[in-house]
Order: structure tokens, then C-alpha cells, then sequence
């Protein structure tokens, strides 16, 4: 995680934001950088000051940065198996949202999450197919559901159909007639139908993993979020006399009586035969619709107030009086995306939708031609595969070429090695059926490959984003061999630098500085105007109030004291400036404009004389400086920079 944050803070993403036609920025040695390639990284670190200076100030950082890369390259550190190894692990992730079976899912998740946003509430019957059904098996129950949905179309009645035929085992008591359920724990053939244009007419057979489904809507309401509730239970089987029912009615009426007349809903608890939840106080974990019987979840989200209690309720379980705890609104898209995604990839029916999707689009791209089929290895193949341990012998006598996927044959051969390598164990079937579905694994796995392999031309953002993993893995390599371990252990070396510079580190400066965040140009002209007049009238907290007036993100003190090197970033930017002569006599205000960050100079003082130990870390950070600034002009010799005049200025005049 440090390497990849390190080399976030090295390389920055970038694309081409230049035109169609690349052109050549500059070289670099022998490798040229495209223009487009400055641009972007230009744009990404200077989003409030798009200028020509700006554009020749960050021209001098990104030569340095293809200095180093340069240098990488020439040292062949991108040619060893570590380096290959570990790129291709992260090109494998910052391909994903690219490949279009993941922007498939990623339309299904958006969908699935409006959905989810309301709940239905449906007719069914379901005709389940049998164990291991055969195709002829599945025809069967498909034509017995038409039947089933011709008596209800021709005039009888759905509930007498639903409760006489539907292999629902609620159907007995539901008649078909189910209650409101979340969108996301209906069958996804089911769910479309229930949002599509015929959806409040019987459907014909909806094909489900389970069986086949005849479906109407018969109404909708917003998702009821989430409850948490108490209850007092009276249990009250159906099997009961009528006197013992009576008994138990009687008694909880008797309870609810007390609560009315002002008893606590605490104390009353020792009445509930739901020994469980008592002992808690009733308390039940939250839920969502579709979670508990109907009848409870009705009173338990017709309660508005924490504390509301309703009437006694009969469910199968007994009678039920329900206190409201809590109640939730639904979970937002960022909450439930995560689990949406799960819900989605794991169903089997998105699964196979996402599967022909991507087949059908990647087969039309990339122009699939269909030469021969998988018939040759319906003989080749045996019972072995049942376990897992079939071997394929290849023939170099007959490898025909099964498919053409842009330009690129695939053949005999090289399905069989597929076929080897993905078998897995499974319960016996047709030989032929088993072959048939790895070959369709097989095309898809083979469009796929191709379509990963060609990204890097089809999506220039992904191109510059491997550019930026790839060169930021090598120089996060090269800069801990060139300066960062060699500034922390060379000893000796750090030592000198010190003792060499010693006047510097027992004549240390200390900043006086006050730090200000602004909002934008017109917030800093007035904190400037404001400081120009009286430093003295407007110290930090009366200029805040002046500027920022009744907002406080406007205008703030983000930082104020003494500083001296290394004890503060801005401390230190002022620092960097004093030494680069930067800054002009007496200036007393900094404006880092690309920050929105404004540093008022209040003074200087000298520090106290700081030994080796007590300021080592400095002493290695401006070591570092030291080793770098040399290596860099080393590098300047060994590499010579040419830079196109006449594609800057094109290059300036896209960003004004």
C-alpha cells in the first residue's frame, strides 16, 4: 500500500485530452513524449491557473519526470519478471471497468437500485421443474403452465387455480396472492416482467432456475426502509379448541387494556411467550419487508413514533402487540451498492444475460467468424471428465480452426487444452451437452482475452493509465535506490553533508507565518487589500470574520506560528523560495493560487543552535535535495531534451 501511495504522489493519470493526431511534445534520449500526455498532467495540477507561464514552469517538473523515466528504462528495470509480473497484476484491476461485461453490471446494478426502490406485490403460480430435468422435462412443465394460465384467461378463478395447482408450498393458505416483497428477492425474469409494459395482464411462463412462474402485477409502494420493534406475544396455535383461543384472546386484550390505562410496556413484558426476545425486552432484530409474517410487518410499519404501539395482532404464530423502537428511511445507492453487486453476481440469470450480452457485442466488434464446431470432441472426450481427469491428446493431423476472432484463428487444439484445464467435477450428463457448454465458455473466455488485449487502443484513458502504473512502479524503484535508501544509510555520506553545511543548521531561521484557505480570487483581493492596510488592525481572527463575512468556508486559518525547516509544508515552501531567491525584498504575502492557500510572512527569528541528532530528519530530507539535484543534472548529460517549439505553442494556445 505505501509503494502504490508513493507512486500516486509520482505519476499522475493521464489521458489524451490534445486531439486525434498525436503529436511529439518532445524527446527525451531516443523516446519521444506526446503532447497530449503533458496536456492532461498540465490540466490535472493546474485546474485556477491555465497560463503560458504556468505551462513553461510545469514544462521544466515533466522533463524531470521523463528524465528519471528515461533512466529506467536504459537500466532494463522494466524487462525483469518481477516488474512484468506485478504490472500485469494491476493492469488485470484497472482493466475492470473497462471491459464491457462490467459496464454490463454496472447498468444492472443502477437498475436493480431503482428498482429496489419501491415494492410489488404479485399473483403467482409456479410449476416446478423436476430434479435434473431433461429439455423434454422442462417442455412439459412449460406447456402444463399454459395450460394453467388458459383456465385462469378463460374465466376461472386465479385463487382456486393458485391453491389446487401452484407447487408454491404457501399456495395452500395464499391462494397465490402473495404480499408486498423487495424488488431485489424476486427472480430477475420475474422482476422485468413486473416493470415492463405488459405487467398488471397474467404473464405467459416466466422460466426461473426453479421453474416456470405465471405472474401479475397487482400493485406497487415506495420500499418501507427498515423497523426495529418490541413484542408481547401470546401464542395461539390453529389447533387449539375454540375455548382455549378464546382463553388466549382474552388475555392479551387484557394486556393491552393495562397499557392503555398507563402501564409500561417494560413490565407488562413478563406476560410474552416469546421467552426469547423477553429477557431483551421484547426486542426483535431490525428488519425489511418480506422478512416476517405479513400480518406483523403490517403493524409494524404502520407505526410512526418510537414508542407507538398498535392493537393486538393475530399471526400463525399467536397474538403479537407491537411497540416501535426505530425506524429507518431505505438505504441510499452508495450504502447498498456494495451488497446490490453481490446480489447481482451471484444470480445465475444476470449471470447468462451479461454472458450473451458481451458475446453478441464482442462477436459483431471483432468481426467473429464461425468456421467449424466443437463436434470432433463429443468422441474425444470420455467418462474421465465426470471426475475431473480427462486428458486431451492433441492432433497435429486434425486442429481445424474453430472460429476467427480479429484475424486471430483459434483451433482444434486450443479448445482441448481449454477443455483439460477448466473440467471440473460434475454429476453425469450427455458427453455432448458438457462439451457444448465449455465451447460456449470457450468463446466467451476468448472474446474476452481479446478485448482485454486491445484496451490499450480502444480506451486512451486506460492506455495513459497503464503508462502512469508502469512508470510510476520504475521510478519509485529507482528513486529508493538513487536517493531515498542512500540518503537514510549512507552514513558517512550524510554525516559530510551536514558538517559541510553546518553554518546553515546552527544559523537556523524560524518563520513567523499565518496560513489562509480562500474560496476563490475575489476572497484573497480583499484578505491582500485588508493586510496592505494594517497588519496590526487585522490580525488573523478580525481578518477572518472581515472576509469571510457570514461563511466560514470562505475564507480561514488553516496554520499560524514559528516554523522552522521541516516542522511545516508552507514553512517549508517559503523556505524553498528564499533559497531560490524567489521571493522579492520584504514580500510578505505568497500566493500558492493552485492550492487556494494564502502565507502572510509576519517575521523571522534565529533558532536556537540544533545538534545532528535533534534535527537528523531534516538534515536526510535536504540530503535527499542534494542527491537528487546532482543526479538530475547527470542526467541532463546523459540524456538531451529537444523540445517542439511549434507543438508548445500549440499546446498553450488548447489550454487559454
Amino acid at each position: 500500500m505505501r509503494k502504490i501511495t508513493i507512486l500516486a504522489v509520482l505519476v499522475l493519470f493521464v489521458f489524451s485530452v490534445f486531439g486525434q493526431k498525436i503529436e511529439t511534445l518532445m524527446t527525451v534520449g531516443n523516446k519521444n513524449v506526446p503532447a497530449d500526455e503533458f496536456v492532461h498532467i498540465y490540466k490535472k495540477n493546474n485546474t485556477d491557473n491555465l497560463n503560458e507561464q504556468s505551462i513553461d514552469e510545469y514544462l521544466e517538473l515533466f522533463k524531470k519526470f521523463k528524465l528519471k523515466v528515461v533512466e529506467t528504462e536504459s537500466l532494463k528495470m522494466d524487462t525483469s519478471k518481477a516488474f512484468i509480473d506485478e504490472l500485469a497484476g494491476y493492469r488485470e484491476q484497472l482493466a475492470k471497468p473497462y471491459l464491457i461485461e462490467n459496464i454490463k453490471y454496472d447498468q444492472l446494478i443502477n437498475e436493480a437500485y431503482e428498482r429496489n426502490k419501491i415494492e410489488i406485490k404479485l399473483d403467482i403460480i409456479f410449476v416446478k421443474f423436476k430434479k435434473n430435468a431433461s429439455p423434454e422435462d422442462t417442455i412439459l412443465e412449460y406447456e402444463k403452465a399454459v395450460k394453467l394460465r388458459n383456465r385462469i384467461l378463460e374465466g376461472e378463478d386465479f385463487g382456486k387455480v393458485a391453491s389446487e395447482t401452484s407447487d408454491d408450498r404457501q399456495a395452500a393458505n395464499n391462494k397465490g396472492h402473495l404480499s408486498y416483497l423487495p424488488v431485489l428477492r424476486i427472480p430477475y425474469s420475474i422482476q422485468s416482467y413486473a416493470f415492463g409494459p405488459e405487467k398488471n395482464k397474467l404473464s405467459m411462463p416466466l422460466r426461473t432456475n426453479f421453474g416456470y412462474y405465471l405472474v401479475k402485477l397487482i400493485d406497487t409502494r415506495p420500499a418501507q426502509g427498515f423497523v426495529k420493534v418490541a413484542h408481547i406475544m401470546i401464542s395461539s396455535a390453529d389447533q387449539l379448541s375454540d375455548e382455549e383461543k378464546e382463553t388466549k384472546k382474552n388475555k392479551v386484550d387484557s394486556i393491552y387494556n393495562r397499557l392503555q390505562a398507563g402501564d409500561k410496556f417494560e413490565d407488562l413484558i413478563i406476560f410474552s411467550d416469546d421467552k426469547g426476545t423477553a429477557k431483551k425486552g421484547g426486542e426483535l432484530p431490525e428488519f425489511t419487508t418480506g422478512k416476517m409474517v405479513p400480518e406483523f410487518e403490517a403493524v409494524a410499519f404502520a407505526l410512526k413514533n418510537p414508542g407507538d404501539y398498535g392493537e393486538p395482532v393475530k399471526t400463525t404464530f399467536g397474538w403479537h402487540i407491537i411497540k416501535l423502537i426505530e425506524k429507518k428511511p431505505p438505504e441510499s445507492m452508495e450504502d447498498q451498492k456494495e451488497k446490490i453487486r453481490k446480489t447481482i453476481e451471484r444470480d445465475s440469470e444476470r449471470k447468462k444475460l451479461v454472458k450473451e450480452f458481451v458475446i453478441n457485442k464482442l462477436k459483431k466488434e471483432y468481426n467473429y467468424k464461425k468456421l467449424n464446431g466443437p463436434d470432433a470432441f463429443y468422441s474425444k472426450v470420455d467418462s474421465t471428465i465426470y471426475k475431473s481427469k480427462w486428458v486431451y491428446l492433441s492432433d497435429k493431423n486434425s486442429d481445424k480452426t474453430l472460429f476467427i476472432i480479429k484475424g486471430k484463428e483459434f483451433t482444434e487444439n486450443s479448445f482441448g487444452k481449454f477443455l483439460e484445464i477448466k473440467q471440473k467435477k460434475r454429476k453425469r450428463g450427455e458427453i455432448s451437452s458438457i462439451v457444448n457448454k465449455m465451447y460456449d465458455d470457450y468463446i466467451y473466455e476468448s472474446l474476452t482475452d481479446v478485448e482485454k488485449s486491445g484496451l490499450e487502443d480502444k480506451h486512451k484513458e486506460f492506455k495513459y493509465l497503464m503508462q502512469e502504473y508502469h512508470d510510476g512502479m520504475l521510478l519509485f524503484d529507482l528513486m529508493k535506490n538513487e536517493i531515498w535508501d542512500k540518503a537514510s544509510e549512507d552514513t558517512i555520506g550524510l554525516r559530510k553533508y551536514y558538517d559541510d553545511n553546518i553554518q546553515i543548521y546552527n544559523d537556523q531561521t524560524e518563520l513567523d507565518i499565518s496560513v489562509f484557505k480562500y474560496a476563490d480570487e475575489n476572497h484573497y483581493n480583499d484578505a491582500v487589500k485588508y493586510l496592505n492596510k494594517s497588519r496590526k488592525k487585522y490580525t488573523d481572527d478580525v481578518l477572518v470574520k472581515k472576509v469571510a463575512s457570514d461563511d466560514a468556508e470562505s475564507f480561514k486559518k488553516i496554520e499560524a506560528g514559528f516554523y522552522s525547516k521541516g516542522q511545516s509544508i508552507f514553512a517549508d515552501k517559503v523556505f524553498r523560495m528564499m533559497k531560490e531567491n524567489k521571493l522579492e525584498d520584504n514580500q510578505k504575502i505568497v500566493n500558492l493560487s493552485s492550492e487556494n492557500t494564502m502565507i502572510y510572512i509576519n517575521g523571522k527569528r534565529k533558532s536556537k543552535v540544533k545538534p545532528f541528532e535533534e534535527i537528523k530528519g531534516v538534515i536526510i530530507a535536504d540530503y535527499q535535495m542534494f542527491l537528487e539535484e546532482n543526479w538530475m543534472e547527470d542526467l541532463k548529460k546523459k540524456y538531451k531534451i529537444n523540445v517542439n517549439e511549434k507543438v508548445l505553442n500549440k499546446v498553450k494556445k488548447s489550454v487559454n
